[in-house]
């Protein structure tokens, strides 16, 4: 069985208190868990996260209303393509005026036009996050035009060691190990995906306190993109440690920075369709199906824009920011399950005819519609 594959990786896709109860059941007999772990998971993916058209203006289901989120200002980090561009345009949709950031000034341009388009205002910013004198510029500029504060940020630059050498990237796709990788793969995912993180976060601070301070009824909201990765083994062992890394540190930011009125949660998206996981379905689909547990990709993947909704409802309404939306405190307190947050709060996925959400992202999780070039 491969080390990608185990009971614990599919358990993950449960919620988080399965956890414990499925890793006991693998221990008395691993085969049969792992079945029952994958058609739970199956079903309560295909009911979370397979999201049908939709049916109103900005594809929310029958009777939830898109939230407001006129008048407040997010930053989006590594936004140019994947989960950050998702989130950029979720918060679009509900009227924010979102920063996106990143190194590759036509992605960030095309996003930033996405998000006008959907109903908010997008300005990009050119920023390399592995270089924090470009971070700090970036969030001197951002004050500048916002007065200097910040109702949101979404920590989601990241780089993947297997984009910058074809060599790692067919290590990583035969499941090589740690010693058999160059140590730039942890550099790589330490320095944009963690570090950058905190650098954000650093500089957001007094941004989201000042924002607090004008509005003392509202608590800004600081999100960093993590993964189930945190918890088990997911492609490699850098990739692990850095979720694992992000998880604590939002939950030590929620120490510091919750009794001063601003918010952390670590954001778990599922299978996610971004323009990288397509081209490794059509590249190496081999280990996405181990990733995935033998799922069907197709029905239980999701798209980039169903975290942008989720934030955009845990940035409008703040009893989402507890438990069961967001777990407990605890080894795994402040993670939102974006699939079970967007099954229970009635979230859809794609768009209906004509918005930008099914132009960008379709209406079904069907992979020959998506990033098909």
């Amino acid at each position: 069985r491969s080390r990608c594959c185990g009971p614990d990786v599919v358990a993950c896709l449960l919620p988080v208190a399965a956890l414990p109860r499925a890793r006991r059941g693998a221990r008395r007999n691993h085969r049969a868990t792992a079945r029952q772990a994958r058609d739970t998971s199956r079903a309560q993916l295909l009911r979370a996260a397979t999201l049908p058209s939709m049916a109103s203006e900005v594809c929310w289901a029958a009777g939830a209303v898109a939230p407001d989120l006129r008048g407040r200002f997010a930053v989006v980090t590594g936004a140019n393509r994947g989960i950050g561009k998702g989130v950029a345009l979720g918060l679009g949709e509900a009227k924010a005026t979102v920063f996106v950031t990143g190194r590759n000034r036509t992605g960030l341009e095309s996003t930033a036009e996405l998000v006008t388009r959907a109903g908010g205002q997008g300005v990009p910013i050119l920023c390399d996050h592995s270089d924090d004198t470009q971070v700090a510029r970036a969030f001197e500029e951002i004050g500048k035009q916002t007065g200097g504060k910040l109702d949101i940020l979404v920590n989601n630059a990241f780089k993947s060691p297997a984009s910058s050498d074809p060599k790692v990237d067919q290590q990583l796709s035969k499941g090589a190990k740690f010693y058999e990788l160059p140590l730039s793969v942890w550099d790589d995912v330490q320095t944009v995906g963690l570090k950058s993180h905190y650098v954000a976060s650093y500089y957001a601070a007094p941004m989201l306190l000042a924002a607090r301070e004008a509005n003392p009824t509202r608590r800004p909201l600081l999100c960093a993109v993590s993964s189930f990765g945190g918890v088990t083994y997911l492609f490699a062992t850098a990739y692990g440690v850095g979720k694992a890394a992000t998880d604590r540190l939002i939950r030590d930011l929620q120490v510091e920075l919750g009794p001063l009125g601003v918010d952390c949660v670590s954001l778990w998206p599922g299978i996610v369709l971004t323009e990288e996981v397509q081209r490794k379905i059509r590249e190496d689909p081999a280990m996405l199906e181990e990733v995935a547990g033998g799922q069907d990709l197709e029905s239980a993947a999701e798209s980039p824009l169903l975290t942008g909704r989720v934030v955009a409802q845990l940035a409008a309404e703040e009893k989402y920011r507890k438990p069961p939306y967001v777990t407990a405190p605890g080894l795994t307190g402040r993670l939102c399950i974006v699939a079970e947050t967007a099954h229970d709060l009635q979230l859809r996925d794609g768009g209906m005819e004509g918005s930008v959400a099914r132009e960008v992202y379709a209406p079904q999780h069907r992979r020959s519609d998506l990033w098909a070039s």
